[in-house]
């Protein structure tokens, strides 16, 4: 199941249907999710979100972790597994905070993954969940 957040606030339709990927996807009470990043938009004008923040992109792509949750009733509470790729792990380490602040006393188990690049030259970080509706 795709996501039903508008291209206005994430990726539209078109990104899905090119790349042939959902958003998330629901399997009894294991809820699956691709990875977040700054973009939103079509595939054919995708817009960056917060060039050249990384702390922005981080944020945004929480706030579309925890509204992509919302849609399958789930929120970031029943998130037992995150992966964060980030082409500055040293950086991302800085805003470790953000997490702390998302997932709360009980944090999901999580790896950290400096890469060389991601999907968009200017894309900064993309974080994966799996969640558990609990």
């Amino acid at each position: 199941m795709a996501s039903l957040l508008s291209a206005a606030d994430y990726l539209g339709a078109s990104v899905f249907d090119t790349f042939a990927f959902a958003q998330t996807v629901v399997v009894g009470d294991t809820i699956h999710l691709s990875g977040m990043t700054p973009l939103r938009g079509e595939v054919d004008a995708l817009e960056l979100v917060c060039p050249d923040d990384l702390r922005g992109q981080t944020e945004f792509e929480l706030d579309i972790l925890r509204r992509s949750l919302g849609e399958v009733g789930a929120r970031l509470a029943d998130v037992v597994s995150v992966t964060v790729y980030t082409t500055d792990i040293d950086a991302l380490t800085a805003h470790a905070d953000l997490f702390r602040a998302a997932f709360g006393a009980v944090p999901p188990v999580a790896t950290w993954v400096q890469v060389q690049r991601l999907l968009h030259p200017g894309q900064l970080v993309e974080i994966t969940a799996t969640a558990v509706r609990r």
